[in-house]
């Protein structure tokens, strides 16, 4: 773990997580930042340090493995730092916790912001959370693996039988048509499964947020649909179990598989890691008769409710919401479509990507949604290692789902 501190870089253990909570002087703010941001929220410092000499940002190097879980240990423990990159998704559970503080008050040019990422983050009226990334998924595909497969890299599949069809001609010789995730941070699979429920008509909980319904026809088809790559159809690898989207990312790279989930995050390193890789895009495949859909995905500053220096992290907070700073710190595309205007959000290569945007939901709002993902995610797992079919697997999520439901 990292902690770079003002025009510095210490080495730090676990322990100063709790320390970094409690014994900072004044002037300092603890910021858990995630791995795959560090290198440019370290150059955004340095920056923010020049134009607040007054405050010293100090940075936590977070990872995605097991991160709900903590950001919501630190945050109930009292020892959450000041500010958390976190989700939209979990915001809301946050504030129904009073866990997070609202940030109304530093959020300007509200019509700058797209309007699906500030209602993620939106309870009862107030603003929980600073959107600062938005995306929406895709699949990447090698481009060469369909030509050799006899499939025209043009005309990618659309449908769900068409998809499985093209999954199934690419998979052979120690290569896999199509992975899926089943193991890491469970985000991973939530982003990746749930919209082949949404498109077939399910969800996970009722709209009013009573009733698991993710055990209903339409529930299991979908997520039938998604564990068959491995279960039923072998197109996804036997290591599904363990993979994550980086995971998925470095088998695409080596060439062993040729369709995987993904945003625009992964591009950089696809073209650094393996530039002879043709790369396609398409959008996520969909029921025939449906439309596409994927969850609209990001990420948001909070400030716990029990940070230690408030005012300065909303400082910290509202200078990194600027267009100019967000447009540099996000992995995929800004928050603020100003920024979107930067000349690295012009590539070509993401046209798929932004296509994708308009087909995007925000996950549903419900202060145990931390848990209900974590209920369904067991049970996805249960179908991939072969203790359960879809609708036995589901109908225990969902008997997990619905007591957390009736504890609010």
């Amino acid at each position: 773990m990292r902690i770079i501190g003002k025009g510095a870089a210490l080495a730090a253990g676990v322990s100063m997580l709790a320390l970094s909570a409690t014994q900072l002087a004044a002037g300092t703010v603890t910021w858990w930042s995630p791995n795959f941001h560090a290198p440019r929220a370290a150059e955004l410092v340095e920056q923010f340090h020049a134009e607040h000499p007054e405050i010293t940002i100090e940075i936590e190097v977070t990872t995605s493995d097991g991160l709900p879980q903590r950001v919501l240990t630190a945050m109930q423990s009292g020892a959450a730092p000041d500010i958390i990159d976190v989700q939209h998704g979990w915001v809301a559970g946050y504030a129904l916790n009073n866990l997070v503080i609202a940030l109304d008050d530093i959020i300007s040019d509200e019509d700058d912001f797209i309007p699906a990422a500030l209602e993620y983050v939106r309870v009862d009226g107030q603003t929980y959370a600073m959107p600062f990334r938005v995306e929406g998924l895709a699949v990447i595909f090698n481009r060469g693996h369909f030509e050799e497969a006899g499939l025209d890299p043009d005309n990618p599949p659309e449908t769900w039988d068409a998809f499985v069809e093209a999954a199934q001609a690419l998979t052979g010789d120690g290569r896999y048509g199509f992975a899926i995730t089943g193991g890491g941070e469970f985000g991973n699979t939530i982003f990746r499964s749930l919209p082949f429920v949404w498109m077939n008509g399910g969800n996970f909980i009722s709209e009013d947020g009573t009733q698991a319904i993710v055990n209903q026809p339409e529930a299991v088809e979908a997520v039938k649909f998604y564990t068959d790559m491995l279960v039923e159809h072998g197109v996804s690898p036997a290591s599904t179990l363990q993979n994550d989207g980086t995971a998925n990312r470095r088998l695409f790279i080596a060439e062993a598989v040729s369709m995987y989930q993904a945003g625009q995050f992964d591009l950089a390193s696809i073209a650094a890691e393996n530039p002879d890789i043709e790369l396609g895009v398409m959008k996520i495949p969909y029921p025939e008769g449906a439309e596409t859909a994927a969850i609209l995905g990001g990420w948001s500053f909070v400030i716990p409710t029990g940070a230690r220096n408030p005012d300065d992290a909303k400082v910290f907070v509202e200078w990194m919401s600027r267009p100019e700073n967000m447009g540099v710190y996000t992995d995929t595309f800004p928050a603020r479509t100003s920024a979107m205007e930067m000349e690295r959000f012009q590539d070509p290569a993401l046209s798929v990507f932004g296509e994708m945007l308009p087909h995007t939901r925000p996950v549903p709002s419900h202060p145990a949604w931390v848990q209900i993902m974590q209920a369904y995610f067991d049970g996805v797992q249960r179908i991939l290692i072969g203790e359960q079919d879809a609708q036995a697997a589901m109908d225990d999520a969902a008997e997990d789902i619905q007591a957390l439901l009736d504890q609010h």
